[in-house]
């Protein structure tokens, strides 16, 4: 599929978005992202990851830009659909207890996969110095906005916008936390018992 516009199918889901061979592409330049860095990612150093002859990374996307673009597109496209399914699953009435149980299996679930973590941090923070970079993290931030103010919303609609940066950069906090302890025992600990205090402070109704 070559000539694929990846921007365009950022919307769908990544079973409708890619080919085999993209997501095989992508899923590569993870790896290679999370182990040697923005310095060791190459199309050549993704084609050999991915077993694939020289020039097939190119081939789909030919600039070391367009392969960046593409990469932080896939990473972020996979939180969002992730936390969009939780913001299902947590309608309804708030519930602090809930919401931490859904959280903390949500960071569990990405912290069991510290290759696409690092891949994202990683993009995240080159996000700082490159405009299509960033305008890929701005919009799955907004989204992610929407959703948090929206959960906020249910049980403290007057202060919703106004917690919901502060929740989210919260979160980034504890789960880059959660990512240096050194066991996972540590880790669960950690992120349970920071994921209470937060939401109780944020997302629990307040008693006048």
């Amino acid at each position: 599929m070559k000539g694929e516009n990846w921007l365009s199918l950022a919307p769908l889901s990544h079973a409708q978005a890619l080919s085999p061979r993209m997501r095989l592409l992508l899923d590569s330049a993870v790896q290679v992202l999370a182990a040697h860095g923005l310095r060791g990612l190459t199309h050549r150093a993704v084609d050999a990851q991915a077993g694939l002859p020289q020039g097939s990374c190119s081939a789909y996307l030919r600039t070391r830009q367009a392969l960046l673009t593409a990469l932080a597109t896939y990473v972020v496209t996979g939180v969002r659909e992730e936390i969009a399914a939780m913001s299902l699953r947590l309608d309804g009435e708030p519930d602090t207890e809930r919401a931490t149980v859904e959280t903390g299996a949500m960071f569990a679930a990405w912290l069991n996969e510290p290759n696409t973590l690092l891949a994202r941090l990683e993009l995240s923070l080159e996000a700082t110095r490159s405009p299509e970079l960033a305008a890929v993290f701005a919009e799955q931030r907004a989204a992610l906005t929407d959703l948090v103010t929206d959960l906020i919303a249910r049980s403290r609609p007057d202060v919703a916008a106004e917690l919901a940066d502060t929740l989210i950069a919260a979160l980034d906090g504890v789960l880059i936390e959660g990512f240096r302890k050194s066991t996972k025992a540590q880790r669960d600990e950690f992120i349970t018992r920071a994921l209470r205090t937060l939401l109780t402070s944020t997302v629990a109704p307040t008693i006048s």
